[in-house]
Formats: C-alpha cells, structure tokens, sequence
C-alpha cells in the first residue's frame, strides 16, 4: 500500500494515468460514433434492398410467362429473361445473408469487418437495383397490354355503374321498355366476369374482344337510357295528343261545313297511328334506331295538317263573311246605280252636271261585267266542292271592283244631292235674309230715328241687290251651283253684319230717350241739368246717337252717381 501511495505521489505517474484514462474516453466515444455510423449506413441499405424486394418481380414473370403461352411472340423474350431473373434472386439472397452478417459484426463490435460488409452490400444492392430495373421494366412492356385493358375497364365500369344508377332513378320513365334494358344491364355485368376471366387466363386477345362488346353493350345501354324517355313521351304522349287535337278539329271543321277533303286528313292520321304503334314496339325491344327522325316527322306532319285546317277553317269563316259582303254591296250598288240614272234623268238639265253622263255609263258597264262574273263564283261558293282558300282570291277580286264601283255611284250620288240640295238651301237662306231685312226696315220705322246715315242707305241698297242676285241665280237653268254658293255666303255675310249695327243703332237710341227722359225731371230744378240735356237732343235730331249718349250720361251721373243705370231702368219699365 506504501509502494502504491509512493507511485501515486509522483506527479509524473499521475499525468500518465489520466492520459491513459482519457484515451480510453476518447477510444469509446469514438468507436461508439463509428458503431452509430455503421448501423445508420445498415439501416438505410436495408430500406433500399426493401424497396428492391417489394417489386412483385414473380408476380409479373408469371403473368409474362402466362402470356408467352397464348402470344409466341412473347415467349423467346420470356425465356431469355429467366436467367436475369435467377441472377437477381441470387443477388437478392446473397444481400439478405450480408446483411444478417454485417449486423451481427457490428453488435459484436467488429467495426472494421462492419464496414468492409457495408462496402459490399453497397456494391451487391447497387446491381440489385440495376437488375430488379431492368426486369420490373421489361416484364412492364410484356404486361402493358394487361395494364391498359385494366386501366380501360376500370373507366368503363365507373361509367357502367353511372348509367346504371340513372338507369334505376329514371325507372318510373323507362317503364314501358325496362324489361330490355335490365336484360342489357345484366348482359353487360356477365361480360365483364367474362372478362375477368379472359384476364385470369392471361388471354389478352380473348379479353379485349370482350372489352370490345362490352363498350357496344354500354354504348346501346347508354343511348336507351338517355333517349327513351324523350322518345317515350313523344311516342306515347306528344304526338298522340297532337293527333288527336288534330282529328278533333278536323271533325269540328267538317261538322261546320268546311270543306276539308283535298287535305286527305284521316288518311293522314291512320299512316301516322299505324307508324307510331311501329316505333312503340321497336322500343319496346330496345330499338331506337330511326324512331327520333319518324316522331320528329310525325310532329312536322301533323303540324302542317293543323294549320292547314285552321287555315281552311279561317277561310271559310272568311269566305261566308265576305260573300255576305260582297251580296249586300251588290244590292246597295245597284240601288245606287237606278237612284243616280233617275236623277239624273230628271236634273241633268236643270243642273248641268257636266261630266256626270260619262262617268254613269262607265260604272255601269262596270256594274254589268261584275254581275256577269257573280253567279259562276257564287255557285261554287254554294256548292261547297271546292277550298274556301281556293275561292277566296277570286271572291276578295270581285268585291274589291265591286267596291269600287260602289264609291264611284256614291260620289256621283252625293255630286248630284249636292246640286239638288244646294238649291233647296239657298231658297231656305234667301227667305231667311228677306225676313231679316224686313226687321230691319220694321225697327227703323218703329223707332222713327230723326235721321239715318248715308253708308246706311248704301248698305241697304246693296243688300236689296244681293237678294235680287240671288232671286236670278236661283231661277236660273242651268244652276250654276258654285257661283250661287259663294254669292249666297257673300249676302249672308253682309246682311247679318248690317243686321247686328241696325240693331246696335237701335238700342243706342233707346237708351238715349230713356236717359233724357229720366232727366227731364230735374230741368226745373238744376239750370245745368236743363243745358246739358238740351245740348244731347240736338245731337240725337242730327243722328249723333252715340255722341247724344254720351252725353245724357255724364248729366245723370252729376245727380245719381253710380247709380244712373238702375234708376234709368226702373224709370222705363214704369213708363
């Protein structure tokens, strides 16, 4: 213990031992780093052979050697690969032993043989990567075909379920053809087992052929899906009920009278029925093929017949109304016709009417060529054998002429009443403006004016000479119809202006002899009153009645202001 304590109470031992101690610290960090290494390296070369060994390298060879069977072709390339094939397995096995070696070494702490093994499973996982490539890549190509086919029919049977899924919400609509498409949705699901059994078999030949009808299949499944229920309600709604709104009008219009049979209506309708119970039964097995364009032509056709007998019915309605018309006008034309020819017969010479003869005569050739054509045209109206549409160009040409005809007469007729009637108006109208000048003349006598105007003896002597005028113009042969009119508005313009001053003057002086006399009563009493009213007389005695007015006023207003008029009027009615 002594020699120990010595040893130790050396400094120098002491140094030498702690370096020892501290290269052993360091000697275990260090190989624990490099034992750490190692394994990190072994771990990430075991994910790699991991990744090599989950390619299905077998599963794929005997899918390939599966297809050499039925494809010849294939079946050198195949044997060719095999050799490959066990070389990469050999591989595959010697890295699996490598592996379980190099991890046991590193446990047991042998790090420099650790790491020599690592060195080879890098190189041994490095050409299993290569190989396992290589292989995965070629057996790829060989089961590319398998891969596509697969990728086809997966989209196919989504697509598949899609339909069969609208199939089933539209059921309610699909029902008259239903049957055929649930036989077409399970004929489809047995092809696609059949399918997968040509797979299974690696027949891909088989398999694609089978592929093949199953998109026919889908295809048809599709189309009848999508279009029967469009084609069913056409074919067993639309154009049954277009049908029969067109043979309810049809017999509507027949019952009527119309006159239909050019259009061959019910022969019409019997090929459309016996077509469309046709297409309903190719439905029914599932046929759509043509049924689109025979109910779109069935639409078309019975649309062209409904308007057809609208127009027709149209027609005839038309056809009665304006043969009603057209009788009625020809009656009243004729009417006209003898009223214009008697009058003038009996006024022409009275009246002149120049030009009135000719345009007679040529209305009533006219008139004779129209009833030439009437009794044809209206016989066929009657008989019914032919089209209202047919006929009613010809009857709107006759009673368009026959129009005219009919405004011609008129306007002769109204020329010739004017003429007659123009006479009798003017003889009502002079009477009138005698009577008028005989008031005139009455009020100037009654009121005994001291003296009269001398533009008032003119404008009556002129007014006696516009009565005269219109004496000679009356009795003249022939009338001059038009100077007579504007003579006549000429008089009567004048006299009833002269009428209107007459009685202007007339109310002036009875308003002047009221006022005086009204006034005379304060002569007496105001000397201004008595000058003033004298100085109005004066000028009523030389015919200055306005003047005279004038001033009687101004006198009465000094006495009554304001007041004159009531007081003037209350004094004339006492009187």
């Amino acid at each position: 213990m002594e020699t120990v304590i010595k040893y130790l109470s050396d400094i120098r031992i002491v140094i030498v031992i702690a370096i020892l101690v501290i290269l052993i610290i360091v000697w275990f960090i260090v190989n624990k780093i490099q034992t750490g290494n190692c394994r990190k390296q072994l771990e990430d070369l075991e994910v790699r052979y991991n990744a090599i060994k989950s390619v299905p390298l077998s599963f794929k060879l005997n899918k390939a050697v599966a297809i050499s069977r039925v494809e010849p072709e294939a079946m050198q390339k195949v044997a060719n690969m095999k050799d490959d094939f066990d070389k990469a397995e050999a591989n595959l096995k010697q890295i699996s032993n490598e592996l379980a070696d190099t991890e046991d070494q590193i446990l047991a702490g042998k790090l420099k043989a650790a790491k020599a093994g690592l060195r080879d499973l890098e190189a041994s996982i490095s050409l299993g990567e290569t190989q396992v490539k290589s292989l995965n890549d070629f057996l790829d190509s060989i089961l590319e075909k398998e891969t596509f086919q697969r990728q086809e029919v997966t989209e196919l049977k989504n697509h598949f379920r899609e339909i069969k899924d609208q199939a089933t919400r539209n059921q309610d609509q699909l029902s008259y053809s239903w049957d055929i498409i649930e036989r077409n949705i399970s004929e489809t699901e047995r092809m696609f087992s059949n399918f997968e059994e040509w797979m299974y078999a690696s027949d891909f030949e088989k398999a694609n052929a089978e592929l093949e009808n199953i998109k026919a299949s889908i295809e048809t499944l599709e189309h009848n899906v999508n279009m029967m229920p469009s084609l069913l309600d056409d074919a067993r709604g639309v154009v049954p009920k277009m049908a029969e709104v067109v043979h309810h009008d049809y017999t509507e219009a027949k019952e009527r009278g119309v006159y239909l049979k050019h259009l061959q209506v019910e022969s019409n309708l019997q090929l459309i029925n016996g077509g469309l119970k046709d297409d309903l039964e190719q439905l029914k097995t599932g046929d759509a093929e043509g049924v689109r364009e025979h109910l779109d032509d069935y639409k078309k056709r019975l649309t062209q017949i409904s308007q057809q007998v609208e127009r027709e019915s149209k027609a005839y309605d038309q056809l009665n109304d304006l043969a009603n018309e057209t009788t009625r006008l020809y009656n009243e034309t004729e009417q006209d016709m003898k009223y214009v020819q008697d009058q003038f017969a009996h006024l022409s010479s009275r009246f002149g009417l120049n030009g009135v003869e000719e345009r007679i005569t040529e209305a009533n050739d006219r008139l004779r060529d129209i009833s030439a054509r009437m009794p044809k045209l209206f016989n066929l109206y009657q008989e019914n054998q032919t089209p209202a549409s047919g006929l009613m160009a010809s009857m709107k040409e006759l009673n368009q002429d026959l129009t005219e005809v009919s405004r011609s007469l008129k306007d002769i007729r109204a020329e010739i009443d004017s003429a007659a009637g123009g006479e009798d108006r003017a003889r009502k109208q002079l009477v009138k403006l005698q009577v008028i000048m005989n008031q005139m003349q009455v009020k100037i006598a009654k009121f005994k004016l001291p003296s009269i105007s001398s533009q008032y003896e003119a404008d009556m002597k002129r007014a006696d000479e516009y009565i005269s005028s219109l004496n000679n113009l009356i009795n003249a042969t022939p009338l001059n119809v038009q100077k007579l009119n504007s003579t006549l508005k000429e008089a009567i313009d004048f006299i009833y202006r002269l009428y209107n001053n007459v009685n202007n003057v007339v109310a002036t002086v009875m308003m002047v002899e009221n006022t005086i006399v009204f006034g005379n009563r304060y002569r007496s009493t105001y000397a201004d009153i008595d000058s003033e009213l004298t100085r109005s007389e004066l000028c009523f005695r030389n015919g200055d009645y306005t003047q005279a007015l004038t001033i009687a006023i101004a006198t009465i207003e000094k006495i009554h202001p304001g007041n004159y008029e009531n007081m003037i009027r209350e004094n004339s009615s006492e009187a």
